[in-house]
C-alpha cells in the first residue's frame, strides 16, 4: 500500500514540481477557502429565506384574512380549496390559494370582465346615469379583488424566493461542512506524506 502511494506521490512531483504533501496541503487550503466562503453565503441565505418568511407570516397575519368555512364554499370551490376551509391566510401557499378563491369570486362581478375592461365601460359615452353608476360599482368591487389577489400573489411570490433560499442555504451549509472535513482529511493525508 505504501508503495502505490509513493509511486503516485512521485507521479505528483514528476508532473508538477511539488511533493505529494505541499499538494494536499494546497487543495486542503483551497477547500477550506471554498467551504468558508460556502458556510458564509448558506448562513445568509438561511438568515434571509427566515427572515422574508417570517415577513409574509407578519405581515398577512394582521390582516385576519380567513377562507369560508368548507359548509360555505361552493362544490367547485371544496374541491380545490377545501383543504383551506376556515384557516386564517398566514403563508405564502394559502395566500395563493386565496387568490384562486378571489379569482373565483371575481368572474362573477361583471361576466368574467377585469377591472379595466368594467372601468373603460363605465366611462362610455351615452350610458345612462344608472348604468354607469352600476358599472362603476362593479368596477370599484374588481378593483378591490384584483388589488387584494394581487398583495397575496406577491406573498406567494416572497414566500416561494424564501423557501428556495432557505434549501440552498441548507445545501451551501452542509456542502461546506463535508469540505471541511475532506480539507481535514487532506490536511491529514499531507502529514503523512511528508512524514
Amino acid at each position: 500500500m505504501q508503495t502505490t502511494e509513493r509511486a503516485e506521490a512521485q507521479i505528483v512531483e514528476v508532473h508538477t514540481g511539488l511533493d505529494r504533501g505541499a499538494w494536499d496541503r494546497i487543495v486542503s487550503a483551497a477547500a477550506i477557502v471554498v467551504a468558508v466562503v460556502f458556510i458564509l453565503v448558506g448562513a445568509a441565505a438561511v438568515y434571509g429565506g427566515s427572515f422574508a418568511r417570517n415577513n409574509v407570516r407578519d405581515r398577512l397575519a394582521p390582516e385576519q384574512v380567513f377562507f369560508a368555512p368548507y359548509g360555505q364554499m361552493s362544490a367547485e370551490e371544496q374541491a380545490t380549496l377545501g383543504q383551506y376551509a376556515g384557516q386564517q391566510v398566514t403563508t405564502g401557499p394559502q395566500a395563493q390559494a386565496f387568490a384562486q378563491y378571489i379569482a373565483g369570486h371575481l368572474a362573477f362581478v361583471n361576466d368574467g370582465k377585469t377591472y379595466a375592461e368594467t372601468s373603460a365601460a363605465a366611462r362610455a359615452d351615452g350610458l345612462d346615469a344608472q348604468t354607469q353608476a352600476e358599472l362603476q360599482g362593479k368596477a370599484d368591487t374588481l378593483f378591490k379583488g384584483e388589488t387584494l389577489r394581487s398583495i397575496m400573489l406577491n406573498a406567494y411570490a416572497w414566500w416561494t424566493v424564501a423557501t428556495i433560499a432557505l434549501y440552498v442555504g441548507f445545501g451551501l451549509l452542509g456542502a461546506g461542512i463535508v469540505l471541511v472535513v475532506l480539507a481535514l482529511f487532506g490536511i491529514r493525508h499531507a502529514r503523512k506524506a511528508t512524514a
